[in-house]
């Protein structure tokens, strides 16, 4: 089981992995940690979490693609548009 970070926050965003919802359900998600002040690097863990129990065969791979869409948001990899953390507020993920 994944560490938690905002318990209703996590259970909507595994709510929407298991959905396989779009970028912007994703990024709408992502912008409720980051409006509780949570970092990036602390969802960019817990999505890894996620990733790794993907990677264990627990979870199909479109669930992982979408762990991926996520985690993409999360550290900056997708257009300036659907960034969530950027770098001038130095709370990104690496």
């Amino acid at each position: 089981m994944p560490h938690t970070i905002i318990a209703e926050i996590d259970r909507d965003l595994l709510a929407a992995l298991d959905a396989r919802a779009g970028l912007l359900m994703l990024r709408a998600i992502l912008l409720r940690y980051k409006a509780s002040g949570v970092t990036a690097a602390q969802v960019a863990g817990l999505l890894q979490e996620l990733r790794a129990s993907a990677q264990d065969g627990v979870q199909d791979e479109a669930r992982e693609d979408v762990i991926l869409d996520a985690l993409d948001l999360v550290t900056g990899w997708c257009t300036p548009q659907l960034r969530v953390w950027d770098e001038a507020g130095g709370n990104r993920a690496s």
